[in-house]
């Protein structure tokens, strides 16, 4: 699926919160016993087990097995870059982290785990991305030196940094 027709995690979380929100009581009703029959028997057929709420530890493990993998990579971009990359190695390991990124189940991925990692996650490969544009249209352009084109791609990959950074303590918040 092309990167432009995949939901953002940001804007899948963003509908969650909707639907959710729009669901439940606060409506008006024309006949108060109706709503009691309803709901007693909503309650008589479906009963409602309290979910259990899930300790800081498992929710940081159910986020390290949904976005952990998506973050690594790009750690490992990250640790690629200070040793140097040409273009075309570039360019496979930003098509690398998007296959990974991919595979996030984001239908799953908790509110706390979306907010601490996955949005700083998605803010950092969105600069990698852009950086793999920036240096793309200089390859291709007749007379774009590496000098030119220096300074902007170390620009996006300082501030992809910075959120990959912000990713990683979220992943890491609260472990022992």
């Amino acid at each position: 699926m092309p990167a432009a027709a995949r939901p953002t995690l940001a804007g899948c979380a963003f509908v969650a919160v909707l639907v959710r929100g729009g669901c439940g009581g606060g409506a008006s009703s024309t006949s108060a016993k109706t709503d009691a029959t309803v709901t007693r028997q909503a309650i008589t057929t479906t009963p409602q087990k309290p979910v259990p709420k899930q300790g800081k530890r498992q929710q940081l493990t159910s986020c390290q097995g949904q976005v952990g993998g998506f973050v690594a990579s790009m750690d490992s971009l990250r640790r690629r870059l200070a040793v140097g990359l040409t273009y075309d190695q570039y360019v496979a390991e930003v098509r690398g982290i998007r296959s990974t990124y991919a595979k996030i189940p984001i239908d799953r991925v908790e509110i706390d785990c979306l907010s601490a990692v996955g949005t700083p996650a998605e803010l950092a490969f969105n600069g990698y991305i852009e950086a793999a544009s920036d240096w793309g249209k200089c390859v291709s352009e007749a007379g774009c030196s590496s000098a030119r084109v220096e300074p902007v791609l170390q620009r996006r990959w300082r501030i992809a940094s910075h959120f990959l950074s912000e990713a990683d303590d979220g992943l890491n918040a609260d472990a022992p």
